[in-house]
């Protein structure tokens, strides 16, 4: 079985981003990322550019403590995207956050464009609309929901 040279660059650049997340590497963070990069989160506004990215995940990490894990990787080389499946330990030996992130990448520098974060947890009650904030769904193509 032959493995694909783009996927595997694809995983590499995911492992690369989690390790420099895990190493509280905010430049090394940035680097991982294309120009005009965005981060899309659950009930946040989205990081935009590598710099902001990456303190924004160093410094959340480093008051909050933990750190990230990759469990699962699917890469989709027509499409230059990757599916990744995490956990994220905290201060607090108890307290496991699982998540989704699906990551679309420059074909030309395979440096990460887009990341749309997902969270395993319940919805809040308070909140309405479980979605990303700033991101155009129906821009994007998405089913329109009431």
């Amino acid at each position: 079985m032959r493995t694909n040279s783009i996927a595997q660059k694809i995983e590499q650049m995911v492992g690369e981003y989690f390790e420099a997340c895990r190493m509280l590497d905010a430049h090394a963070v940035a680097e991982c990322f294309a120009a005009g990069a965005v981060h899309y989160l659950p009930h946040l506004p989205p990081l935009q550019g590598g710099a902001t990215i990456g303190n924004a995940i160093v410094n959340d990490l480093r008051n909050r403590g933990g750190a990230y894990f990759i469990d699962k990787i699917l890469t989709n080389v027509e499409q230059c995207a990757a599916g990744v499946e995490w956990s994220r330990t905290f201060q607090q030996d108890d307290r496991v956050l699982r998540g989704y992130e699906f990551c679309e990448f420059d074909p030309a520098s395979m440096l990460i464009r887009e990341i749309r974060g997902y969270y395993a947890a319940p919805p809040h009650q308070n909140i309405e609309r479980h979605e990303l904030v700033g991101f155009d769904y129906a821009g994007r193509g998405y089913k329109k929901l009431p």
